[in-house]
């Protein structure tokens, strides 16, 4: 295998599965680490902050700088911060991930009582693991209006123990648009700008970085569509014998055997 500089992982599927470490993620990150690689986790889970993140990681062992979590999540926010601080905004998304844009001084709108009369401008969907049906009826509601529409990621689902699979944001996406007909603008895996952003935080080119994950269509497709490296992890939701135009350089069964 080509010898790269950086290494930009996945987290769901690829370093955990729910709240359990693969067998071997610790030991190959510290490998990695000791032979003087970047490591960026590059996930695009938008219910969780990189705070939140860097704990989990350490509690399971797995040393970590803030600057090495780069979420879905974190890129859309960086981008409204950028180009529309000043807007309203409705989020379906979790009460961490809401508080980011908060601490950011940037307005958002949870009670809207008048949907006629609101003053919203923007609608973000994340991965909302607090979910229920009151979000997404305003979310289908708002989308009545001609107001933006942005959603952090593509991922149908994210794996949990035992080979349980749970609705991820673009399936939260997929819903509203049976029901509006309007697609977001996704800003997570495969899109570029994640893959920007990352470059920038490692300070590395694309040819120099090699993508690690569990899925074809995010994960894989990333690397792809942008000319990146790609390595196709089976501790996840890909499998082997899974048919897509998206094909990995490499193909592994575990983190472990990278």
């Amino acid at each position: 295998m080509k010898e790269y500089k950086g290494y930009l992982f996945d987290i769901d599927g690829t370093i955990l599965l729910g709240n359990t470490i693969i067998p071997g993620a610790k030991e190959k990150i510290e490998e990695l680490r000791k032979a003087g690689k970047k490591i960026r986790f590059f996930t695009n889970n938008s219910s969780k902050t990189p705070e939140s993140y860097v704990e989990k990681l350490e509690k399971l062992g797995i040393k970590t700088q803030l600057k090495e979590i780069i979420t879905a999540g974190i890129v859309l926010l960086d981008y409204i911060q950028k180009q529309y601080r000043d807007k309203n905004i409705f989020i379906v998304g979790t009460e961490e991930y809401k508080n980011l844009y908060r601490k950011m001084g940037i307005n958002i709108i949870d009670n809207i009582k008048d949907f006629n009369n609101n003053k919203i401008d923007i609608l973000i969907v994340a991965l909302d693991t607090e979910l229920n049906f009151k979000k997404i009826e305003i979310a289908c509601k708002l989308l009545q209006k001609n107001i933006l529409y942005f959603a952090a990621n593509e991922d149908l689902v994210y794996p949990i123990e035992n080979k349980v699979f749970l609705p991820d944001c673009k399936a939260l996406c997929n819903m509203i648009e049976l029901c509006t007909g309007k697609q977001p603008i996704y800003f997570g895996k495969p899109n570029n700008i994640i893959l920007e952003y990352a470059l920038t935080s490692l300070f590395l080119k694309k040819e120099e970085v090699v993508i690690v994950g569990d899925r074809l269509y995010t994960d894989i497709a990333c690397g792809n569509l942008n000319n990146c490296d790609t390595i196709l992890v089976l501790t996840g939701e890909g499998t082997i014998t899974e048919k897509s135009i998206y094909k990995p350089t490499y193909i592994f069964d575990s983190i472990k055997n990278i």
